[in-house]
C-alpha cells in the first residue's frame, strides 16, 4: 500500500486574504501581530492547533471601545458562518464554524479586545 501524499497550504496566508475582504471596513488591517502603527479597530489572528483540514484559528479583535470590538466580533463571527469557499494563492478555505467568543480586555494596555476562536477547514487548490 502506498501513501498518498499530502500537501501541506499556509492556512494563516489564506484565512488573512480572505479576513481582509470579509471584513472591508477595517481596510486590510487583519495581520499576524499588533501594529502599533495602524488604527483601531485591528484584527490578529493566530493558528492555535489542527492541520489544515481542520485548523483552530484565534482572533483578537482590538477597538478603542468594548462597543466597536463587540461590533468587529459580531461581524467576524457572520462573515465565518456565510464562508462557503475561498480560493487564495494554492489555498481553498472550504468552510468554518465559530467554536467561540469571549470579551477579554487586555490589562496591560487597558485596550478593549474581544477574541473569537473558529475552526477553518482548508486543502490545496486542485
Amino acid at each position: 500500500m502506498v501513501a498518498e501524499p499530502h500537501t501541506w497550504v499556509d492556512v494563516e496566508d489564506a484565512i488573512r486574504a480572505w479576513g481582509r475582504e470579509a471584513l472591508p471596513d477595517l481596510e486590510g488591517r487583519v495581520f499576524f501581530g499588533f501594529s502599533n502603527d495602524a488604527a483601531l479597530p485591528q484584527v490578529v489572528l493566530t493558528r492555535i492547533a489542527g492541520p489544515d483540514d481542520r485548523c483552530l484559528i484565534q482572533f483578537d479583535l482590538w477597538a478603542a471601545t468594548k462597543a466597536a470590538a463587540a461590533a468587529v466580533a459580531a461581524e467576524l463571527c457572520t462573515a465565518v458562518d456565510a464562508l462557503g469557499r475561498f480560493t487564495h494563492e494554492q489555498t481553498v478555505l472550504h468552510g468554518a464554524r465559530v467554536e467561540q467568543v469571549r470579551w477579554q480586555p487586555d490589562e496591560e494596555s487597558d485596550t478593549p479586545r474581544y477574541v473569537v476562536e473558529a475552526t477553518f477547514a482548508a486543502s490545496a487548490a486542485q
